[in-house]
Order: C-alpha cells, then sequence, then structure tokens
C-alpha cells in the first residue's frame, strides 16, 4: 500500500482528494458516517476573507466553495464583552454543512474509505498501523487523527493544549441570521468564549469552549452552557424558544502546532498536529489548505522529486505566521480574563478597528506593547 489516510475529517478529506489517483490508498475512520457527529461549529471565511487571513497562499481556489455545501451565509461578527457592550466586524462567512462536505470530497477523491475501523496501535518502529479491520504497512503514513492522535501519542509527540467545548443544535433561534455571535466571559465560557452561529431557518450551533482552570471552583461545561443558553442576558433573548435538538462535546488544540510535523514517512495533517487558529479555535480553513498540501507533496514523493521534509517546509511557509499570531493574541487573552470586571476595563482599549485586525489574526500595534504593561495594568485595574 502507498498511503494510508488516518482520520477523515476536514484535513484528511482534503488529504484523499488531493492524492493521486495512479496510488495505492485507502483512508480510514472510526466512524460509521463520515463527518457525523459534527463536532464544529461549521463556518468558513469566504475567499475574500481567506486573503486577507492567509496572504501566502498561491492558490485559493479551495476556497470556492459550492453552494451545496452551504446552510448559510453570514455578514458580521458580533464580539460581546460581559457588560453587553459590543463590537459589530463586517466579516463574510460560510456557515457550512461540515459533514456533507467531508463525505462529497472523499468520495470524489475515487480512493478506498474503510469506515468502523479505529486506530488500536501504530509501532513507529516497524511502521505498522494496526486496527480494528487489519494491519497496514503503509509507505506513507497521513496522521489526520484530530486533537486526540493516537498516532501523536505513539510517535511521542502528543503534548499540546486542548481546551474542551461543548455544542447544542437548536432549532427556533430568534437571531438576526447574518451575524455570528461571539461572547466572552467567565461565567459562560471561562477560558474560552461563546457562540451563536445561525445555520438559517432558525437552526443555529450553539456551544462554548470552556478551560477549567479559568473557572469558579465547581464549575463545569455542562452548566456554563446551560447558563448560556437560559440565564445569559445577552444571550437568552435569542434562545428564549429554542429547543434543543443535538448535542455533541470536543476537544479543539489551542496551541502552536508541533515543531515538526514530518517523521519519517509519517506526516501529522490538521487538528492532530495542533494546526489551529488558537485564539478563536478555527480548524477547518487550515486543515483544508494543509490536507491539500499533504496530498500535493506525497504526489511528489512517488514520483521522486522531493523528500516528504517538503511538506513541513510548504505548510509552515504558507500559514505559521497566522498561527503564531493567533497564539500571541490567546496568550494576552489568557492574561486578561481570570476577571470579568478587568477584562471590560482592557477592552476600553480597544476599538471597532482593532477587533476586526484581532478577528482576521492581525496584531494591532497597541497590542504588540500590551505583553509588557498587562503585569502593571493588572494591579491598576
Amino acid at each position: 500500500m502507498d498511503v494510508v489516510v488516518a482520520g477523515i475529517g476536514i484535513a484528511g478529506a482534503f488529504t484523499l482528494n488531493a492524492l493521486s489517483s495512479s496510488l495505492d490508498v485507502v483512508g480510514i475512520d472510526k466512524r460509521e458516517k463520515l463527518g457525523y457527529p459534527v463536532e464544529c461549529g461549521e463556518i468558513i471565511p469566504t475567499k475574500k476573507e481567506m486573503k486577507i487571513l492567509l496572504p501566502d497562499l498561491d492558490d485559493y481556489s479551495l476556497f470556492d466553495i459550492p453552494k451545496r455545501y452551504e446552510s448559510n451565509r453570514t455578514k458580521e461578527m458580533h464580539f460581546i464583552l460581559p457588560n453587553g457592550k459590543t463590537f459589530e466586524v463586517d466579516f463574510d462567512m460560510h456557515v457550512i454543512r461540515r459533514d456533507e462536505m467531508i463525505q462529497d470530497i472523499a468520495r470524489k477523491s475515487g480512493h478506498k474509505v474503510l469506515l468502523k475501523t479505529r486506530i488500536v496501535d501504530y509501532d513507529k518502529n516497524s511502521s505498522e498501523l494496526r486496527t480494528t479491520n487489519g494491519v497496514f504497512s503503509p509507505e506513507v503514513l497521513v496522521a489526520s487523527d484530530g486533537a486526540n492522535s493516537k498516532i501523536a501519542k505513539k510517535v511521542g509527540v502528543w503534548r499540546y493544549e486542548l481546551s474542551p467545548a461543548k455544542q447544542y443544535l437548536m432549532r427556533n433561534v430568534e437571531c438576526d441570521e447574518d451575524v455570528i455571535y461571539m461572547y466572552i466571559g467567565k461565567k459562560i465560557a471561562a477560558g474560552g468564549y461563546a457562540w451563536i452561529i445561525p445555520k438559517g431557518n432558525g437552526l443555529a450551533n450553539v456551544g462554548i469552549g470552556f478551560r477549567k482552570e479559568y473557572a469558579e471552583k465547581g464549575d463545569n461545561i455542562h452548566k456554563a452552557l446551560d447558563r448560556f443558553v437560559k440565564d445569559y442576558p445577552y444571550s437568552k433573548e435569542f434562545l428564549k424558544n429554542a429547543e434543543v435538538f443535538g448535542k455533541i462535546g470536543a476537544v479543539v488544540p489551542i496551541d502552536l502546532p508541533l515543531e515538526k510535523t514530518v517523521y519519517d514517512n509519517v506526516l501529522f495533517v490538521g487538528d492532530s498536529a495542533s494546526m489551529i487558529i488558537s485564539h478563536v479555535g478555527a480548524g477547518i480553513p487550515i486543515s483544508m489548505v494543509a490536507g491539500n498540501i499533504a496530498g500535493r507533496i506525497i504526489n511528489e514523493y512517488f514520483d521522486g522529486s522531493v523528500e516528504l521534509e517538503k511538506y513541513d517546509l510548504f505548510w509552515r511557509e504558507r500559514m505559521l505566521d497566522v498561527m503564531k499570531n493567533a497564539y500571541f493574541i490567546k496568550k494576552l487573552w489568557d492574561g486578561i480574563s481570570k476577571n470579568d470586571e478587568k477584562l471590560v476595563k482592557y477592552f476600553k482599549l480597544v476599538n471597532n478597528k482593532d477587533m476586526g485586525l484581532i478577528l482576521r489574526s492581525k496584531i494591532p500595534f497597541k497590542l504588540k506593547v500590551a505583553k509588557y504593561f498587562i503585569p502593571v495594568l493588572n494591579l491598576i485595574f
């Protein structure tokens, strides 16, 4: 076997899609149905926004998102502070049907896919991948098995920070369907943020990211999400008549990417490599690009024109700076987010233009200098 793609989420599907039909490839996934359950907010910036977000790409055609994958198109992002102050930022987003997108892209690749196939073990010495559906010894292994990557653990590189997330799928949500709502505050999203992402026709993904070390003693993600839905003054009006008809839980990497993503014949792609825009937990566009790059480099490797290490160089040239910016913003955020009153005071220094830059992983000058003054400002505030 030439290639095994282990895990077919966004990263795995886009890797399969980029791999040459001349290669002997199999994709494996633990699920009975690809992409289900949907373990994310399902948003992708439009092509126009991606040119700003990832300015070093050489091709943006991946972001010509077919209409059939889109459940809604939003025009703004509203960022709501614990005191209700709202930043309104023009920002175009596709709200996608992530499961259908993954299924369609994997199917169109033409490569074989084995479902209900769990990774049991990976032996890095023999390069054998043991699964519930047999043993594979591929020449190249793509580890796209998510934030809890078993392959990363077996290779010995799994040590990035994760954040738990929980999401309800709700109907009868009464918000502006042109707007994605992001909320911060210790009461409803300690160490993270909460969201309402309208999917159209009164449906929405409603969830939170939550880090226990930033929360009050005894609080947890389940209590916090229910407070956000039922009691929080700046969200409950949208959700007062809403009904939960789906629930999911997941973990999201919120760290810098792995220092190295190629180990012998193993390539780490997407969440398994902690490839993430960490301050907002955005992984779909990064995984799309990384999967596409991985597939193209593997094709060149089998043609004999490059070594697999080119993958490490190639994706870093195009995306690493954005991830570093996001991590810088996240670390600043962590430094001010343990107290809501202080958080509100800090955001008095931020205007709408600044927030637009921050949401696009750009660092306003005032944030660049803020890191030197936060210890002092914490004493003043």
